[in-house]
């Protein structure tokens, strides 16, 4: 701004004031300095504002799988609350891993964001507490409900429930379960589709997988080759699903015709032509919106804790049919 001020022939505190875009700068002054800055090359020193100010209107992001794109949605809803809120947004990723995601969210606090959004972190409760003390921290499907952090998730139970619900009208009655595990949302989701199916006076089949095709073709594998094998298949997501639905039509499986497959999350995998999945939509860019508004209602001095459970739909679509006679 010195140099500015000097090319221009102006004092310091003008230029800082027509940065700032003040209203107390004349149309002519203002023009001034714009045209001193412009000739120079002058970008505003970002991190030196901040420091002087104590915020960096920015929001760090760390996101599960960059592979995945139900995270797109998310972000996409973070990324327009942080604009429309006058904030920059950082985006990284731990890769599906505990290591990975604790380097990003390291990295994410070296630069000083005023906030974090953990998109379906894998790390252990006690490490979410360690960083909610450092830094207002909106945790999206992360079901403990900590006192110091605010969380975003979806109603995983609800969800589980549609699905049962839409499977059994069509007269399934022996569907079975490929689960995510431990990693967010999947016990819940698990725990849903048991009591769902324990609801109508059904047996869950539950086998292990994860939000991934190779997790949930291998699982298919072994679910076809059972003495009586499901007629219907809920995978833990859209991933899951089309790798259940890769396995089925390779081995000479009709889907619907003879298998029936839901997957959950209605991302842009699910709607393509090529696959038209059954799915349940979980209102990700929302939650994206939400964890921002939480983020600036924290930043802005709420110290109680809020924890939202959003709504999911079922959507169907060409992956499910009656059961085969």
């Amino acid at each position: 701004m010195d140099d500015v001020a000097k090319h221009a022939g102006v004092s310091r505190a003008l230029v800082s004031l027509v940065m700032r875009d003040s209203p107390r700068v004349s149309d002519h002054s203002r023009t001034k300095v714009l045209a001193s800055a412009n000739e120079l090359g002058y970008r505003p020193n970002v991190w030196a504002r901040n420091l002087a100010s104590g915020q960096t209107n920015t929001i760090g992001v760390m996101l599960n799988d960059f592979n995945n794109p139900y995270f797109a949605e998310l972000a996409y809803g973070v990324a327009e609350s942080a604009t429309e809120n006058g904030m920059e947004v950082l985006f990284t990723s731990g890769w599906q891993r505990e290591a990975g995601e604790l380097a990003a969210i390291d990295t994410l606090l070296n630069h000083r964001p005023d906030g974090i959004v953990l998109g379906a972190a894998r790390i252990a409760d006690d490490l979410f507490f360690d960083i909610a003390a450092q830094v207002a921290t909106v945790a999206v499907s992360n079901f403990s409900r900590p006192d110091s952090m605010d969380t975003v998730c979806n109603d995983e139970a609800f969800g589980a429930d549609l699905v049962v619900e839409h499977l059994t009208s069509l007269g399934h009655t022996r569907i079975a379960h490929i689960d995510a595990g431990s990693s967010p949302g999947g016990p819940q989701r698990r725990r849903g589709f048991s009591h769902a199916m324990a609801a109508r006076g059904l047996a869950p089949i539950v086998f292990e997988g994860d939000y991934n095709e190779q997790a949930a073709h291998d699982a298919s594998v072994q679910l076809m080759s059972l003495k009586e094998p499901p007629s219907a298949i809920f995978a833990a997501n859209d991933l899951a699903a089309s790798g259940v639905i890769a396995h089925l039509r390779d081995t000479g499986v009709s889907v619907p015709g003879d298998v029936s497959v839901v997957g959950y999350d209605d991302t842009v995998l699910a709607g393509l032509g090529a696959i038209s999945l059954t799915t349940v939509a979980q209102p990700m860019k929302l939650a994206g919106r939400r964890s921002t508004e939480l983020l600036v209602e924290r930043i802005g001095g709420r110290d109680v804790a809020k924890h939202e459970l959003l709504r999911p739909e079922l959507v169907v679509r060409s992956t499910t049919g009656p059961v085969a006679q």
